[in-house]
């Protein structure tokens, strides 16, 4: 079992985006040391509102890798559809080689029909586009060269500068996000990102849908690595730990989820993830493991006010995997 953190970065109760980025790079710089056992970081990508301040998560992802010497960086869900897959592909490939290999790709489809829409993108087509932006993207990053024709993108061959470090590109994962989405990347044998939000009843079908259609396409899945995202609040106070995530990602669920009753959504999203005191969290999440099969597990402390309290939570989630690795 590998771990990682991941970061929302909302901005919440009159901070300001400097203080918001503050509090991530001041993590991520704490972790990159041999002392402490995470492998990597991930950035959430969102646009339009203070519920995720950052629309472009590679560029912050450079930043970090800028500053760091051991972690593996990237996209949590770099939105692949609403952005041009050259473009990315450029990206992707200029981080790779500049971090020595350091660089992760997660993406998406877009799952907001108003970005899909502002970006002048046809949702009856979603799916379609999301795949034909991967192919190009992923010869790209795997050849250097792509030369698409299809529905969406027809251009001359054209070279990826600089070519990819790592001999097959950056890692990949995709976020479970459809059933669409999920049994594309089980043909593919593309790892998946389980997200926070999702119920583990939700969890747990793209698990099995992924898994058969994998084992229809014969595609062997015992290497394949997916990764569970999971917040994290703990408190000897219980009370103030659930108080503080309601809190934190209230205005998140309603943009999100408008037809769907926030409180019932907040109260799974407190149950199945880390939030309570110290003994709340091991069952919940071992579960979730259980149920996706994932192999990573990929945390965010966000939500805990106390910038000391969030140390001494992360110095204890270490110990605890220092302790299973020794």
């Amino acid at each position: 079992m590998k771990f990682g953190l991941f970061f929302l970065n909302f901005q919440v109760d009159g901070s300001t985006s400097e203080e918001t980025l503050d509090n991530m790079i001041n993590t991520v710089t704490l972790i990159d040391s041999e002392e402490y056992h995470f492998d990597t970081v991930f950035v959430h990508e969102h646009h339009f509102s203070k519920n995720g301040i950052i629309g472009a998560p590679i560029t912050a992802a450079g930043f970090l890798l800028g500053l760091t010497d051991k972690l593996h960086i990237g996209s949590l869900n770099q939105v692949i559809t609403t952005h041009h897959p050259v473009r990315i592909a450029e990206e992707a490939s200029l981080l790779d080689q500049m971090s020595e290999g350091r660089f992760i790709l997660g993406f998406s489809e877009s799952e907001n029909d108003f970005e899909m829409i502002f970006f002048k993108r046809h949702i009856l087509s979603q799916q379609s586009q999301f795949e034909a932006c991967y192919t190009i993207i992923n010869e790209a990053l795997t050849t250097g060269y792509c030369h698409p024709q299809n529905d969406f993108y027809d251009f001359p061959r054209v070279s990826i500068n600089p070519h990819c470090y790592s001999e097959y590109g950056p890692k990949q994962y995709v976020v479970a996000s459809s059933d669409e989405v999920v049994a594309w990347a089980a043909r593919k044998g593309l790892p998946l990102t389980f997200k926070w939000d999702d119920d583990l009843d939700t969890k747990e079908e793209y698990a099995l849908l992924y898994n058969k259609t994998a084992t229809q396409y014969c595609i062997d899945t015992s290497e394949i690595d997916h990764q569970l995202t999971v917040i994290v609040n703990l408190n000897a106070d219980g009370d103030v730990a659930r108080e503080e995530v309601k809190q934190y990602l209230e205005s998140y669920l309603i943009e999100t989820y408008p037809n769907v009753d926030i409180a019932e959504k907040m109260n799974t999203i407190i149950k199945e993830n880390a939030v309570g005191t110290d003994g709340d969290y091991y069952e919940s999440t071992k579960l979730a493991i259980e149920k996706t099969g994932a192999s990573t597990v990929l945390l965010s402390f966000e939500s805990m006010r106390d910038q000391h309290n969030i140390e001494d939570v992360i110095n204890m989630v270490n110990q605890k995997i220092h302790q299973n690795l020794t």
